[in-house]
């Protein structure tokens, strides 16, 4: 981890080196990483004079920087998220601090995954992994919204989040989704802050335990939750329908129940035709003849009843 740090430092070091135009003798000690209201507006007027003029170099020192502080959870963050704003203005300040934040918290998760099993030898801190590996299974289902709920609240911290998502099985590709989106809320705070610093006297004027910005943050976590709720509401109704199913399909065969009856039909008195009576020689003869003999019908007979008779008639059938 020593190795690491010192060797980041190098490169950050060279890449201000590189990049940052020629200073003059009374600005560079004003170059350095903002720890205070006073050196914040001071850093904020260097860099608004140096900004016109070297547009490109301005943004790339100041995302390396951004960077290097996310990935060691160092102090300063706050203070270039306002600087941005204050510097580039609300959306484009917004939308370069949001993706340093996700990006520089992915390194830091990366350095993590490289260098965190050595920790887990540890029983102390191997209990502790287990505690929290057990509240993102149960929130399997809203990982992305726990974890940006995690990035809103302010317990537990953001370097203890960075540490430990990935060794509780989170991708990168979730966790930098979530690490956007949970700190835009924060950002947009910062980043407005900025844009009046300065017209500021004090840091007493950052305001950034208001009203405002408390129903902003509550805004943020209910546009969170609603697809929780969307999917808890949709999840229980899909699950009583699946009930009803299955208790339909359980109910067992029962026989068809004959309530009552009723009286039979009358139906017409059919007398049968009477049979062919055959001598012995035609039977015989039909009995050694090899070929199907076919009768052929004759014309039908229509029997016309007339009003007279119809009762009569009906009678005699009944």
């Amino acid at each position: 981890m020593a190795a690491i740090f010192i060797l980041s430092t190098m490169i950050l070091g060279g890449t201000l080196w590189l990049a940052l135009p020629t200073l003059e003798e009374d600005d560079r000690p004003l170059l350095r990483i903002p720890k205070s209201f006073v050196q914040l507006q001071a850093l904020n007027g260097l860099l608004k004079k140096y900004r016109d003029i070297y547009p490109y170099r301005i943004v790339v020192c100041y995302v390396t920087t951004y960077l290097f502080l996310q990935a060691f959870s160092l102090p300063g963050s706050m203070y270039l998220s306002i600087l941005g704003g204050a510097v580039w203005g609300v959306p484009r300040a917004l939308l370069l601090a949001c993706t340093c934040v996700a990006s520089g918290a992915t390194l830091c998760y990366l350095i993590s995954a490289a260098f965190g099993p050595a920790l887990l030898t540890v029983p102390k801190w191997k209990a502790r992994l287990d505690k929290w590996s057990d509240k993102i299974r149960a929130q399997k289902d809203n990982l992305i919204s726990f974890l940006i709920v995690l990035r809103i609240a302010p317990l537990p911290p953001h370097w203890v989040v960075n540490v430990v998502c990935p060794h509780v099985g989170i991708g990168i590709v979730p966790f930098w989704i979530s690490t956007f989106l949970g700190i835009f809320g924060v950002s947009v705070i910062h980043t407005t802050i900025g844009s009046g610093l300065d017209e500021m006297t004090s840091a007493a004027d950052f305001h950034l335990i208001s009203w405002r910005n408390f129903f902003l943050l509550s805004a943020v976590v209910v546009g969170v939750l609603i697809p929780v709720g969307l999917r808890y509401w949709f999840k229980r109704e899909i699950a009583s329908v699946a009930d009803v199913e299955q208790g339909v399909e359980e109910l067992p065969e029962q026989e068809d129940e004959i309530v009552a009856v009723g009286p039979l039909p009358r139906g017409k008195k059919v007398t049968p035709a009477p049979l062919l009576q055959l001598s012995d020689e035609d039977s015989d003869e039909y009995s050694q003849d090899e070929e199907d003999v076919i009768l052929e019908a004759g014309p039908a007979i229509v029997v016309k009843y007339t009003e007279e008779n119809r009762s009569d008639s009906q009678r005699d059938l009944l």
